[in-house]
């Protein structure tokens, strides 16, 4: 893994790997690597993978100089795999597609020369690894979707997506996590709570979690 380390700011380190774009190899062993950094917890506020990069947000009391000599050590020492590993335990996600609960999806359909099946099939068919989870509290950015579906977001964002909102942008698929703005494209929506400030944990999912898109008609 070739990476480049750059001060992000006085307080935290940036890693950069290199990649021909997109990759679930890449950030399996990002998040991998994120594991091993946690076992050294006391140098670290937070800890924030994605894509292709890695964020280290230094605690108070850490010279960014030393915390620099140990980043190296670390990563010189850190062992990629060379093959993609799917977790035994896949998370489904109950989804009913189209309608009020999916308003892009006739969108998407008509945009990729598809049926409604087609897409919903296409969709849901493979599991999903998430890669990183942001912008809002819940949210999962997903493993690559088919080809097919790849598809820009929408000119016009919405001013409200509701929470459990399962969209696309780009190569992307994602759930929104809270009601909030945005601007992918919404084929569909699960009932299920991705983030509970009361809950323990509050996330229902978590980055290097593998789920799985499964079609409802109705909530049970």
């Amino acid at each position: 893994m070739k990476f480049k380390l750059t001060p992000y700011s006085h307080r935290a380190w940036l890693i950069e790997f290199s990649s021909d774009g997109f990759s679930k190899l890449l950030c399996q062993n990002i998040l991998h690597l994120a594991d091993v950094f946690r076992k050294s917890n006391h140098l670290w506020s937070e800890i924030v993978p994605a894509y292709d990069s890695l964020l280290l947000k230094l605690r108070p009391n850490i010279v960014r100089a030393e915390a620099e000599v140990i980043i190296r050590h670390i990563l010189d020492d850190f062992k990629p795999s060379k093959t993609l590993t799917c977790a035994d335990n896949i998370t489904e996600i109950p989804v009913i597609y189209g309608g009020n609960y999916g308003p892009d999806l006739m969108h998407v359909a008509q945009e990729k020369r598809l049926s409604l099946d087609q897409v919903i099939t296409l969709h849901s068919q493979n599991p999903y690894m998430i890669c990183l989870m942001g912008f809002i509290p819940g949210f999962a950015f997903m493993s690559d979707t088919n080809s097919k579906l790849h598809i820009p977001r929408r000119e016009q964002p919405r001013t409200i997506v509701p929470a459990g909102s399962v969209g696309l942008a780009g190569w992307q698929t994602g759930i929104y996590g809270l009601d909030s703005p945005g601007g992918w494209q919404i084929i569909g929506q699960t009932q299920l709570t991705l983030f509970d400030p009361d809950r323990d944990p509050p996330f229902l999912l978590k980055a290097g979690d593998w789920v799985r898109f499964v079609p409802q008609t109705t909530w049970s």
